[in-house]
């Protein structure tokens, strides 16, 4: 028969594993809580560059919201999520075209006021997200001579690796910088109409026609976005205001040029091709297609829309 004392060592033997039951559960408890909240920071922090999630807003003492942003990346060899080089704008042609060879004339007129650089990398700042580092890297042209295609053989032209080309340019030009990914924008060319001439860039053109002339306006960017790992294409496409259909079916529709253009009144045409620097109609135009035309493109090859149409990827 049990005696009071036995009856006490249960008593107290049944509190104890109930006390260790509860904080077996509570350890339990513990852990799930932990396991979610690194399987969500995992999540946030390994999805691809341009789709991160912003970091969380501080709540200050006097009861303000501030948004937490990241800073800007350096330029002296730090970690970055994006690049930007931009190697176009800094020029604008003035281009007439005809029926025989001898009516063709170009001139090409710096535009360094215009601005134009400046509004590219603003427009890329804008489309990537916001708390995610981006690092504006200087482009030295001269580093970077024109490729003299006339001087290739035929066994150049055949087995020349276009893509071992791109990763060499671009590694170079960024060379000294550490990015994930680098985005490029450049001319990006487009013929006129059925003709076997062209249009790059930024210009005017002139086109002198049986019945008259048209002029054109045109602002033709193109983007490339590379891994900076090893400097492989991820995205590419021309910049474009009409995304509904692609280059080639613009052109079977009708279009002239293959990117924003627009057509203007035959007076607006420079006298002289050097009087097109200082026109503010010619400017602010350029301005307005560029811009439209990258805030519709570059959100779509950064991944935050559905993915532009690789049938987009010609121009260059």
């Amino acid at each position: 028969m049990p005696t009071g004392r036995d009856k006490g060592d249960r008593s107290t033997a049944c509190c104890g594993w109930a006390a260790f039951g509860v904080m077996a559960r509570l350890v339990v408890v513990a852990a799930i809580v932990s396991s979610f909240s690194i399987s969500a920071w995992a999540q946030t922090k390994s999805g691809p560059p341009g789709t991160e999630t912003a970091p969380p807003a501080v709540k200050q003492a006097n009861g303000k919201t501030t948004a937490r942003t990241a800073k800007p990346a350096s330029a002296g060899g730090g970690p970055c999520d994006f690049g930007v080089v931009v190697t176009a704008g800094d020029e604008f042609t003035v281009l007439t075209t005809g029926l025989t060879v001898f009516q063709h004339k170009k001139t090409v007129v710096p535009i360094p006021g215009w601005g134009l650089q400046d509004l590219i990398f603003a427009r890329a700042r804008a489309a990537i997200p916001a708390g995610v580092s981006v690092l504006r890297i200087p482009y030295n042209p001269a580093k970077f001579p024109p490729r003299d295609e006339s001087k290739d053989t035929l066994k150049d032209r055949l087995f020349r690796d276009l893509n071992a080309e791109l990763a060499a340019y671009m590694r170079e030009a960024v060379k000294g910088t550490n990015c994930r990914h680098y985005i490029q924008v450049l001319n990006s060319v487009s013929p006129i109409g059925s003709s076997n001439y062209t249009v790059r860039g930024f210009g005017i053109l002139n086109q002198d026609v049986v019945l008259g002339r048209r002029i054109y306006l045109y602002a033709l960017a193109f983007i490339r976005i590379f891994d900076g790992r090893d400097f492989s294409v991820v995205r590419q496409s021309s910049a474009l205001i009409n995304l509904h259909h692609s280059l080639a079916v613009q052109r079977l529709l009708g279009k002239q040029i293959g990117g924003p253009y627009r057509e203007l009144p035959a007076e607006s045409f420079p006298t002289r091709p050097e009087d097109a620097a200082a026109d503010p109609t010619l400017r602010d135009g350029v301005r307005a297609m560029l811009t439209e035309s990258l805030d519709k493109t570059l959100p779509l090859l950064l991944g935050r829309r559905p993915a532009a149409r690789q049938g987009d990827t010609g121009e260059r």
